[in-house]
């Protein structure tokens, strides 16, 4: 079929494509080109001749040589005379482990977890719950229905002779062979710390096999603590070379507990001395008198 083409339109088709092309032209090939020079090309260095080492196979098993080396080596030989780890006994060891512990947690723990002020605070808060002691009480002891002024004379006697048989006399104070022993460990042994310690166990362990009047008991469980906690003092002095920490909170008690001896010795006297008349002079009770303290 014959179509039928307008010539105007044709024309103005025509003259169209003329201008673009025209300006194309120009636009490309009417002005000059700046070009960036061009680098020269670089050339790479040829790679090295490769050497290949041939695979043997000495022993005829199937294995190259050295995948050999891998199974025929000696094994590695661990060496199991080695000590397992043992956690600490000292409180100065479990310190240092569990401030270590928190201190990890700190870091782990990021702004969620406890400051490190707040690890070093808490640590100090349960050294003092550590300086803990055995509290005795009613069922530790010997109770005598017996109240009669004989009684309570043969108990004040046996009291006394617990003292006088167990005392260690030529010693200093135990702070200042505390003293001695820190500032001269390896000088100054502490022998005399363990004799002082003996000394109070010995007063402990001897009172609570003394039968009591039973109206003298809260006397003489206060009597008994206050010997059970200075024994732990100064034994923990003793201890200060191997032990530093627990000796310096057992230090921090020590005061009160030795003004708690004192203490409790005038309460003794104050309690037998309603009965001072059936007290000789050679009684060994007399030695009471030496913590009589008028009461205020």
């Amino acid at each position: 079929m014959n179509s039928y083409q307008n010539p105007k339109v044709l024309g103005a088709f025509l003259v169209g494509f003329a201008i673009v092309a025209g300006t194309y032209v120009y636009a490309t090939f009417g002005k000059p080109r700046l070009t960036a020079p061009q680098q020269a090309a670089t050339v790479a260095e040829a790679a090295p001749t490769r050497v290949f080492i041939p695979v043997t196979d000495d022993n005829d098993d199937g294995l190259e040589d050295w995948r050999d080396q891998f199974i025929t080596a000696p094994a590695l030989n661990i060496n199991a005379s080695g000590t397992a780890y043992v956690a600490p006994t000292t409180l100065t060891g479990q310190l240092g482990v569990n401030l270590m512990e928190d201190l990890i947690k700190v870091k782990a723990g990021g702004p969620v977890a406890r400051t490190t002020e707040q690890v070093v605070v808490d640590a100090v808060e349960n050294l003092e719950t550590s300086a803990h002691d055995t509290i005795y009480d009613v069922k530790d002891i010997i109770i005598a229905p017996n109240t009669s002024k004989e009684a309570v004379r043969a108990y004040g006697n046996a009291l006394a002779d617990i003292i006088l048989t167990y005392n260690v006399p030529g010693l200093d104070n135990e702070l200042i062979l505390l003293r001695d022993h820190i500032s001269s460990p390896q000088t100054v042994d502490n022998s005399d710390l363990k004799k002082l310690a003996e000394m109070y166990k010995n007063y402990r362990d001897n009172t609570l096999l003394t039968p009591v009047p039973k109206d003298f008991v809260k006397v003489h469980l206060d009597l008994i603590n206050v010997y059970s906690a200075l024994y732990a003092n100064i034994d923990a002095m003793s201890k200060a070379g191997t032990d530093p920490v627990v000796a310096l909170v057992r230090l921090k008690r020590y005061e009160d507990d030795a003004k708690g001896l004192t203490m409790a010795l005038n309460q003794v006297y104050n309690a037998v001395i309603p009965y001072a008349s059936v007290f000789g002079p050679d009684d060994p009770a007399i030695v009471f008198v030496n913590f009589y303290k008028e009461s205020p």
